[in-house]
């Protein structure tokens, strides 16, 4: 029998498609269907888990004001004095949070970490005013009843920023998403999801929601936000152009003198992005293969090898941390065949890839060699640059 994915166990059915992401869907039934992550005993006490948060939390009165405000108060404190409480980030408070993340985003093929898992909860006169999120929204209610009143946004096709929502500051990029118009609530027809607990709503990225906790209430919420094309393509340009020292001239002088050269490279730019730009721009924000990229040694970082043993040859890697500390990142055994390619990489000051690596050592598998690179990848000591 088939492994049931994640949304599976979700939604009690089926997997996502394409078009499932632009429509509103909710499923009900008990708790023990869910995945166990969220039956755990953390989640069987409103105060337990407010109580056990460490994290990044805000709060607010929702059926009162849109306003929210972080704090670095106690959670159980805001509670006790009636606030609806956004526990932001629950990774490091939830046990096995981060692993079901990573597998969510394994089975949405999305850049790891554009999932993330938070919590509101409500007291029984409270909830949250009405918004869209620019992000998509699965909301699983485990505690208490609470009501969804939601509706599609129609003026602005997937929204790129912050949430907005009647009363709210309109972030700096939404203006240009919104010539034609901010988005309006008043006359919009909401519908209403009575949610209990075992309840699952999912929310595509500009839909209309305000909430009402009918009692003491507790939800999560796993929030997916990956890179949009924007994203991809501007997280792979500016280092692109910066690689070129003819994009790194200073504007002296104005637009004058500058103008020619401009014309030229945009005209290679242009011819760049229409030839073959197309595979490494959406690849580079999923980290691509080591193979698809040139490499550089992480400045400040070292490699030190020993004899281990017959055939075999300890690595310990070390590199500096953001206070300028070196910090010991990777320290195990590998093959000791590899001990005179860590060497030369420890004396590598200029880019190469993995072919110039088989080249100067052939007598070694290629897999090995890429396994050596993608761990000393992951041990900063060194970066991928962006594919040209």
């Amino acid at each position: 029998m088939a492994e049931v994915s994640l949304f599976g166990q979700l939604f009690g059915g089926p997997d996502f498609v394409a078009e499932d992401w632009a429509a509103i869907r909710v499923e009900h039934g008990p708790l023990a269907r869910l995945p166990e992550l969220f039956r755990q005993p953390l989640l069987h006490s409103i105060e337990a888990l407010a109580d056990r948060y460490r994290g990044p939390l805000s709060f607010g009165r929702g059926l009162r004001s849109p306003r929210t405000f972080d704090s670095q108060a106690n959670a159980a404190s805001l509670l006790q004095l009636g606030l609806t409480v956004f526990l932001q980030d629950l990774t490091s408070t939830l046990p096995g949070a981060g692993e079901f993340l990573r597998a969510l985003e394994r089975e949405l093929g999305v850049v790891s970490g554009s999932a993330r898992l938070s919590a509101f909860a409500s007291a029984g006169d409270d909830g949250v005013s009405c918004h869209y999120d620019a992000e998509e929204v699965i909301s699983i209610q485990l505690l208490g009843r609470k009501t969804f009143h939601v509706a599609p946004m129609t003026e602005i096709a997937s929204p790129y920023g912050a949430q907005f929502g009647p009363d709210m500051v309109a972030v700096e990029n939404l203006y240009e998403q919104a010539r034609d118009g901010f988005p309006q609530a008043s006359g919009v027809t909401f519908v209403a999801h009575n949610m209990q607990p075992g309840s699952v709503l999912y929310l595509p990225r500009g839909t209309w929601h305000r909430t009402e906790a009918l009692e003491a209430s507790l939800s999560l919420s796993i929030v997916i936000r990956p890179p949009v094309l924007a994203d991809a393509l501007l997280g792979w340009l500016q280092p692109w152009l910066l690689g070129d020292a003819r994009w790194r001239s200073p504007l002296y002088g104005g637009a004058v003198g500058h103008a020619e050269p401009l014309q030229t490279l945009l005209g290679e730019l242009a011819m760049r992005l229409a030839d073959d730009a197309a595979t490494p721009v959406l690849q580079w924000q999923s980290t691509p293969a080591v193979e698809g990229s040139e490499l550089l040694r992480v400045p400040g970082s070292r490699l030190a090898v020993a004899p281990a043993g017959p055939g075999r040859a300890r690595l310990v890697v070390s590199a500096l941390d953001r206070d300028w500390r070196a910090r010991v990142t990777f320290d195990s055994e590998v093959p000791g065949g590899l001990a005179g390619v860590i060497e030369w990489l420890e004396t590598r000051d200029s880019a190469f890839d993995l072919a110039v690596l088989g080249l100067e050592f052939p007598q070694i598998a290629v897999g090995d060699l890429r396994q050596l690179v993608e761990v000393l990848v992951k041990a900063s000591a060194l970066r991928q640059l962006v594919p040209r």
